[in-house]
């Protein structure tokens, strides 16, 4: 009898404990609102926010990793005094729970960038369904435009540029992408100038069956500097930020000979930089060192290989310069040159802050000295003469 009355308490046990198992609060997929994407912009003095939400159903690739109908993607525009505001405007009508824990892009405006961008972002670091890794982004286009610029094949947003910038970077580097943590350190982070990629729409390259397909393009950077962005600079004037960028893994050259031609196309990896101080006079002079690897993918010319690598280091020294050049125009410092003072010596950083004389000038870039080594030339070989070249005096810049 005992033995019954254990075996029957036994199994109410196991009946209990499998009861507590269950996840009593769990939300199926469909039953979930999942915003991809935050866009914010600032319009009469208040925010307005977009957000972008697709169907994840259709982001589950078939077996050729492709679907045959374009993807579903909704987004939504509200407006607040405050940007908490704003986004608690969208749940009026978001008819279900609204998940924030898959957004992989961060879009601002251009007019948020103007002023006190930290705290316009406050939110966004305080709200623990948002993590620190999405990639962020400026624009100057309209936000609902570039969140419904579609993809290839069919794929969901979340194959573009948008989403996904590393792939592309890795074949072609030229804007270095910046994940949402890496923003905001740099932006607390004295003396440095933060180079957030401008998001923008190509509607010439790609077309569909002989019709325009736009595609999203990193067109340049906004260069923010003690919290305030000092406007867009476009990619024709950052032909240099690669070179003195540690991250770059591959950004093709056209070198052109002394007449003025085409002489070929090199491929240059894997900068080492160094940025060297020297104060003349209680005044701040920088020394960049930069050194290349490379291979040649295109000889127009029959220069042997020392030729080659003279003309590339002239060819690099010159768009490093000429980079800097563009922005000490509009009082910018692209290279973050200044944050070598911060480090070196805080106490002249201070004391060149509080006067009236700017932390930079053209004269403040002393020399740049660029050497360059060319590996191979894929499957043809170049003329050699004495192995690869150490750079000289000449092809250091001083001024």
């Amino acid at each position: 009898m005992r033995s019954c009355i254990s075996i029957i308490k036994f199994m109410w046990l196991m009946i209990v404990l499998n009861m507590l198992t269950g996840c009593w609060d769990i939300k199926e997929v469909q039953d979930m609102n999942y915003i991809t994407a935050i866009g914010i912009d600032q319009e009469d003095g208040n925010f307005i926010v977009y957000t972008q939400m697709m169907d994840f159903s259709s982001v589950a690739k078939s077996e050729s990793g492709k679907t045959d109908k374009p993807v579903q993607v909704w987004t939504s525009k509200t407006s607040g005094k405050t940007f908490d505001m704003a986004i608690n405007a969208m749940y009026n009508s978001a008819q279900v729970r609204t998940s924030w824990s898959h957004v992989s892009c961060i879009l601002i405006s251009n007019n948020v960038l103007k002023s006190n961008v930290l705290t316009k972002l406050d939110t966004i670091g305080r709200y623990q369904e948002i993590r620190m890794t999405p990639w962020v982004y400026g624009t100057e286009e309209s936000i609902e435009h570039l969140f419904n610029v579609p993809a290839f094949f069919n794929l969901s947003p979340l194959n573009t540029l948008a989403h996904e910038p590393a792939e592309e970077y890795k074949q072609r580097s030229y804007i270095l992408p910046l994940r949402y943590f890496d923003f905001m350190s740099l932006m607390t982070e004295p003396a440095t100038t933060v180079l957030l990629p401008s998001l923008s729409v190509d509607n010439k390259t790609w077309s569909l069956n002989q019709k325009e397909n736009p595609k999203l393009t990193i067109n340049g950077v906004f260069a923010i500097s003690k919290g305030v962005s000092k406007g867009l600079f476009t990619n024709d004037k950052l032909t240099g930020l690669r070179w003195l960028e540690t991250s770059t893994k591959r950004s093709p050259l056209p070198i052109t000979n002394k007449n003025g031609e085409y002489a070929g196309v090199v491929v240059l990896t894997k900068p080492k930089v160094r940025k060297k101080l020297d104060i003349v006079n209680g005044i701040p002079k920088y020394r960049v060192h930069v050194k290349l690897h490379g291979n040649v993918v295109e000889a127009l010319n029959d220069l042997n290989k020392t030729q080659l690598e003279k003309l590339v280091a002239s060819e690099v020294r010159d768009e490093i310069l000429a980079t800097f050049k563009n922005g000490v125009a509009v009082d910018t410092d692209l290279y973050s040159l200044e944050h070598v003072l911060f480090k070196k010596d805080t106490h002249l950083w201070k004391n060149i802050n509080k006067s009236s004389a700017q932390p930079i000038d053209p004269d403040t870039l002393a020399t740049v000295h660029v050497e360059v080594h060319l590996d191979h030339a894929g499957m043809k070989l170049l003329h050699h003469h004495n192995g690869p070249i150490t750079p000289d005096a000449q092809y250091e810049t001083d001024y």
